[in-house]
């Protein structure tokens, strides 16, 4: 399907309408030059993830998370197609959807990632995913029927410790007593981070009363039964999936360089060719052999990169090199315990914590969003 254009107008089409995607179209939107932006999503609305666990400790109303993106792009004067990529060829600079084949003149991937079941179909059948509103929604509403006795968390990544203290500060408030535990296939949670970090969050969850179950694996899991690798079973029990991520499905079959996630590797002006870059989860950037990981506060700026490069690319201009600053980050731990490293100083405790939700309002879409959540803290005596 050729979208139609003015004759000299450059089509732009941005895949994903997460944070990398929206901070490249408005970035493109406001640059001055004659272009047609399109923007495809397969979604109506777009949800804050970083902020997902606390509706279930914090009690957010999941809706000040979500945005309208048909709305935020009639605001950038895009336009918005609510369709699901299929296809992506780049030899004929063509987009394919399920119903129709569109034409680019530059493309920006930045379709985000979504739940890794890893082919398990148990898992995908009987488990409860945290990455989206809709996902909150259900375990909230399972919560509500309190007929789980065991929480089983698995992963012991960075979802995976704010899932399991956003339960705890939860049953915490319920006056109810249930065992949370937490399941990581490696010898360590939290993966690469500093050994301080993973000691502090240690100590956290022992006083917390959470399990840590190291070198264990999900065997088996049934409607309300899990089996793990260590021979453990356990009856009555909520499982929590969250022991990772993939990018979407179209990028899985693209013949391009990709890490095991499926994240596709961008060059040093975050593009796999003279017409398309990839920016946010889906980008796989890396300096000195150090890798960026995903991120929002990369993401924004990928995607703002991204659409820079396109511009310069319309004008004839020298490419810019991607240089990005870590600002650091926050491991959120629902007591106010909260650990991480900020402008190369580590953090803790009630700071870090305050830190984290600082930097989530302020990312946060919306006035209306924006107050509801600061609402929601002020009145909550835990923060």
């Amino acid at each position: 399907m050729q979208l139609e254009k003015s004759k000299n107008m450059k089509k732009v089409i941005i895949i994903g309408a997460g944070f990398a995607g929206l901070s490249a179209a408005s970035r493109l939107s406001k640059c001055g030059l004659e272009l047609e932006i399109f923007l495809f999503d397969k979604k109506d609305h777009s949800g804050f993830l970083p902020l997902i666990p606390d509706c279930i400790g914090r009690g957010i109303n999941p809706k000040l998370l979500l945005y309208d993106i048909a709305d935020s792009c009639q605001k950038l004067k895009i336009k918005f197609l609510k369709e699901e990529v299929n296809s992506i060829d780049f030899k004929s600079k063509q987009v394919t959807t399920q119903t129709n084949v569109y034409n680019y003149d530059f493309l920006i991937i930045a379709s985000g990632s979504q739940v890794n079941f890893f082919s398990n179909q148990a898992a995908q059948d009987y488990s409860f995913p945290l990455n989206s509103v809709n996902d909150v929604r259900l375990i909230s509403k399972a919560l509500c029927e309190n007929k789980f006795d065991n929480f089983i968390i698995c992963g012991g990544g960075y979802t995976g410790i704010e899932a399991a203290t956003n339960f705890w500060l939860y049953f915490n408030k319920q006056g109810f007593f249930k065992r949370i535990i937490i399941v990581e296939r490696s010898a360590q949670i939290l993966g690469p981070l500093p050994d301080w970090m993973k000691a502090y969050v240690e100590e956290n969850f022992k006083k917390m009363g959470v399990t840590i179950l190291t070198s264990s694996s999900i065997e088996k899991i049934q409607e309300d039964t899990v089996t793990l690798s260590t021979g453990n079973v356990f009856s009555n029990s909520m499982l929590i999936w969250v022991p990772g991520v993939k990018t979407a499905d179209f990028i899985q079959k693209l013949k391009v360089d990709k890490n095991p996630q499926g994240r596709i590797v961008v060059d040093e002006y975050l593009k796999i060719n003279q017409y398309c870059f990839v920016a946010g989860d889906a980008a796989f950037f890396g300096k000195n052999n150090n890798f960026l990981r995903m991120a929002v506060q990369f993401a924004i700026i990928e995607g703002e990169h991204a659409a820079k490069n396109i511009e310069r690319s319309i004008k004839n201009l020298a490419l810019k090199k991607f240089s990005p600053l870590d600002l650091g980050y926050i491991i959120p731990m629902a007591n106010n315990k909260s650990c991480g490293r900020v402008f190369g100083l580590n953090v803790s405790g009630f700071l870090a914590t305050l830190l984290h939700f600082t930097m989530c309002v302020f990312r946060l879409p919306g006035f209306r969003n924006k107050f509801g959540i600061i609402n929601n803290l002020i009145k909550n005596p835990r923060l």
